[in-house]
């Protein structure tokens, strides 16, 4: 039996929702870095699974990592499909960097890491809608990256944007950064999408949904991969007058908190909350409201896994 402990957590979040009157409440389930590569670690995964379906989601977002630091197989990739499965509620996947950029690793197979990419969305990113026993259907990017997805629950937006952990995906090869500069322009224009849809359809609030920790505590001048999504976050995202949570995992360190900042350096951007995932050797999902009555509008749930018999 699994030895569940259930944090209950409530946290503020920046007022200015316009909204219609007519939206109604809705609960998902995040999770992610699922990396114990064992039998029983599989074992334990399907267990979780079941407590998700527990909790009755509305729909649950995996925010990346199948499999940990061993060799990338077709095993793994097979366990998760066994994974999502077993949720009866819709399930929606972005990818993490173990499962394809870090399979170009000599100990972890020396992949190509695009064949990985190609063989995570025939199993994992079905056309036009999501995974789980009861699909619903989504919008998804065209071209290349099909796997960035788009939908609306309770006039809020959610958005999914392929960006892994690892700073982006990017690594020392040509090929590697032609690849990160073609995703990271699809994944802007992806975000700039659904900040028009949040004015269009007048949402209460814009859920951002990716694996990689983007670094937010970086000084706002460093060269990573992840500044341009960040300055788009903390400025155009500040001019939607809307919360904006941002959901990702990668780190393994279960967190909330506001850490955005304004590249002054001191401003802090209160418009966007963070939530970090539960990730190995931890494990465990995070249940969120987004409730149009409640002014602070999202509040979580966390469900942590202690052990197992």
């Amino acid at each position: 039996m699994f030895d569940f402990i259930v944090r209950s957590l409530l946290l503020a979040l920046a007022l200015g929702a316009s909204g219609n009157g007519l939206a109604q409440t809705v609960r998902f389930a995040v999770f992610g870095d699922i990396q114990e590569e064992t039998a029983a670690g599989h074992q334990k995964d399907l267990m979780l699974a079941d407590r998700i379906n527990e909790a009755d989601p509305e729909f649950t977002v995996f925010i990346g990592d199948i499999q940990g630091g061993g060799p990338c197989t077709d095993q793994q990739r097979q366990e998760a499909v066994e994974v999502f499965a077993r949720l009866e509620g819709p399930l929606v996947f972005t990818p993490g960097d173990n499962a394809w950029t870090d399979c170009r690793l000599r100990g972890k197979g020396d992949w190509e890491p695009l064949e990985r990419l190609a063989k995570l969305r025939d199993d994992l990113v079905p056309m036009g809608q999501s995974l789980g026993q009861n699909p619903m259907p989504l919008q998804q990017q065209d071209g290349e990256y099909r796997e960035n997805a788009r939908w609306v629950k309770g006039n809020v937006v959610f958005v999914t944007l392929h960006m892994p952990g690892g700073n982006n995906g990017v690594y020392p090869d040509r090929y590697a950064f032609e690849e990160y500069e073609r995703r990271n322009a699809a994944n802007l224009q992806w975000l700039q999408a659904a900040y028009q849809e949040v004015k269009d359809i007048e949402a209460q609030g814009l859920v951002v949904l990716f694996h990689g920790n983007p670094g937010w505590d970086d000084i706002y001048w460093r060269a990573t991969a992840y500044r341009d999504f960040k300055s788009m976050l903390a400025y155009e995202g500040a001019e939607l007058g809307v919360p904006i949570l941002a959901v990702h995992g990668d780190t393994h360190e279960f967190t909330i908190d506001k850490p955005l900042m304004f590249t002054d350096g001191r401003t802090r951007a209160d418009h966007l909350t963070r939530l970090e995932v539960f990730g190995s050797p931890e494990r465990g999902y995070v249940l969120v409201t987004a409730d149009p009555a409640n002014p602070e509008l999202f509040s979580f749930t966390a469900v942590e896994v202690k052990g197992h018999e």
